[in-house]
């Protein structure tokens, strides 16, 4: 999943209006900005693999500190804490649902490669083994989800601009023949990318002068 990610984004956006929508979108992908930092660490481990499953040409060989549903409600319960430190308790509750939803998204797509308790236990729906029904599912939550968030919007060029760029960019990366990519390099590709679309998310929602 991806969009998957943004579109529970856009619906605790609607739920908790104070809190702008480029932190959601931090949240969402917290676990994997996580993963992709201790893979360049050499921490987690993953691998190219051209048959992985239909969507994702990268195996996730060694991921217990972030991936796991262990670890994710751990770095969820830390996010709550410290958020509710540094903020208040709606924000901590807020963002560590964000957080933790990555690990249940992630649940329907995957392959058997989620861990439940560290390293073991991995599970996974499967839906990226069929791989139209994943895509028209995933946008059409994302569709979904931006339409509730911005139905009532008096400007809607900003949004519109924002839902766009997110499908058309990851559109091809779905279909598009892959060659192989050294894992640190789709890393630091990954890892950018997180950080532009918080940076759309947050000029979405700008003052215009």
């Amino acid at each position: 999943m991806f969009v998957g990610h943004y579109a529970v984004g856009f619906l605790l956006k609607k739920k908790f209006n104070e809190i702008p929508l480029w932190v959601f979108f931090i949240a969402v992908q917290f676990v994997d900005i996580l993963a992709f930092s201790l893979v360049l660490l050499g921490v987690e481990k993953m691998s190219y693999n051209p048959t992985a499953n239909p969507f994702l040409r990268t195996s996730i060989d060694y991921v217990p500190f972030t991936h796991s549903l262990s670890s994710s409600l751990v770095i969820a319960l830390i996010v709550f804490l410290v958020i509710w430190k540094l903020k208040s308790k709606t924000w901590g509750i807020a963002l560590s649902i964000g957080v933790v939803s990555h690990w249940f998204i992630d649940f329907t797509a995957h392959t058997p490669d989620m861990p439940l308790l560290f390293n073991s236990y991995k599970v996974g729906l499967g839906l990226w083994n069929y791989p139209w029904i994943a895509f028209s599912l995933e946008i059409g939550f994302f569709l979904g989800a931006g339409y509730y968030l911005y139905r009532d919007a008096e400007n809607l060029k900003r949004p519109i601009i924002l839902i766009a760029l997110l499908v058309l960019l990851y559109t091809p990366t779905m279909f598009a023949p892959e060659g192989e990519m050294p894992v640190a390099v789709f890393s630091i590709v990954s890892l950018s990318l997180y950080f532009i679309f918080a940076a759309l998310a947050w000029w979405t929602e700008r003052k215009q002068n």
